[in-house]
């Protein structure tokens, strides 16, 4: 038919050394044949990647979308397991890594596993009578973990690991059995950062969300950013010394506001006058978040101090800093600390300090 052109795979080649008629694969087809070849090597490693490599999704909303009802967790046994600082637990069938998102609640030393699955009593289940029954699906090191439970909610199971200490998790799936590994932070990063907003003035929130936003600009760089609960001393969380101690970190920055009343404003900064070391130590942290932040926000750096008496600044034993962002007192600082630019500003201030500090001390 006029127009059309016929599409042949191969094509006949008459050649002296060949009988008339003898067929070759064109170059087309060669090429057809590598590209499906890489798709079908392309679609093996997906396939693989899919099913053996650590899961690595994680969620900072599994408790809030999934919230946790303490009322209605199944208590579970983990059997020992000869596996140091693992834990293993089977899944139902058709469950994929995609099904699996995870919640590493550090300050609380508990980790949450959620499951995107149809059954509603595979890790246990709670009898008419009140009675759990568990399925026995779990295994775990006994020294790593100190309770676990399942939660089971519109959208899947929900496990919760209460755990001796803060780690970070590596999990990977094997056909049905996901293998969940502690690994200490220090292993995994090579510069830890605690940061301790102490959010307890009528801008609540303001000091939670500097912390957040240099969090995200360190992270970038490949430093690890750690940050305490405000509220640690009601007991439910591990303190900010814990913290800083259990994750190995190498600095410690305390975040608070100022109450000089309203005449005054500006940055200053604590120190614990008895921790001492040679090199990068408290006073050049504090002198760096000092300058780094006040230049960034342009305000008066008022100088550094020794802590007062009770500052946790005295539990914690390595390079530490408490800096206040503005007095609370002073209307317009006040009104400042709550500007979105402003806190942006801050957050830039503190992140130039501690990329500071984690040459120094690389250094040092």
């Amino acid at each position: 038919m006029s127009g059309q052109v016929k599409k042949v795979p191969y094509v006949k080649f008459i050649d002296p050394q060949l009988k008339t008629g003898d067929i070759r694969p064109s170059g087309r087809l060669y090429t057809g044949l590598l590209w499906s070849f890489l798709f079908a090597a392309c679609m093996a490693v997906c396939l693989y990647y899919c099913m053996v490599k650590p899961i690595v999704i994680t969620s900072a909303n599994v408790s809030d979308d999934k919230l946790i009802d303490l009322s209605e967790l199944i208590p579970l046994s983990a059997a020992p397991s000869e596996n140091a600082k693992t834990v293993s637990f089977s899944v139902p069938a058709g469950v994929r890594a995609a099904d699996i998102v995870t919640e590493n609640l550090y300050n609380e030393r508990r980790f949450l596993v959620h499951i995107n699955t149809d059954s509603d009593d595979y890790f246990g289940s709670m009898s008419e009578t009140g009675v759990s029954v568990d399925a026995g699906r779990i295994t775990g090191d006994p020294s790593l973990v100190s309770r676990c439970s399942v939660a089971y909610t519109s959208a899947g199971a929900l496990l919760v690991f209460d755990m001796t200490g803060v780690y970070e998790y590596i999990l990977s799936i094997d056909e049905n059995t996901v293998t969940m590994e502690a690994v200490a932070a220090s292993d995994l990063y090579d510069f830890i950062v605690v940061m301790d907003p102490e959010d307890s003035y009528s801008a609540a929130g303001v000091l939670t969300d500097v912390a957040g936003r240099c969090e995200s600009m360190l992270s970038a760089d490949g430093i690890k950013v750690y940050i305490a609960e405000a509220d640690a001393a009601e007991g439910k969380y591990v303190t900010a010394a814990q913290l800083t101690e259990e994750t190995g970190a190498d600095i410690f920055i305390g975040l608070g506001v100022s109450h000089d009343g309203a005449d005054h404003h500006g940055i200053k900064t604590y120190y614990d006058p008895m921790y001492y070391i040679p090199g990068y130590g408290s006073i050049r942290l504090c002198e760096s978040c000092l300058t780094n932040t006040a230049i960034a926000v342009s305000d008066r750096a008022v100088g550094i101090e020794e802590a007062p008496e009770g500052s946790v600044l005295y539990d914690i034993n390595v390079p530490a800093a408490y800096i206040t962002l503005g007095n609370s007192d002073n209307s317009r600082e006040n009104e400042l600390m709550t500007d979105d630019s402003y806190r942006e500003r801050l957050a830039k201030g503190l992140y130039k300090a501690v990329l500071e500090a984690a040459g120094k001390i690389g250094e040092e």
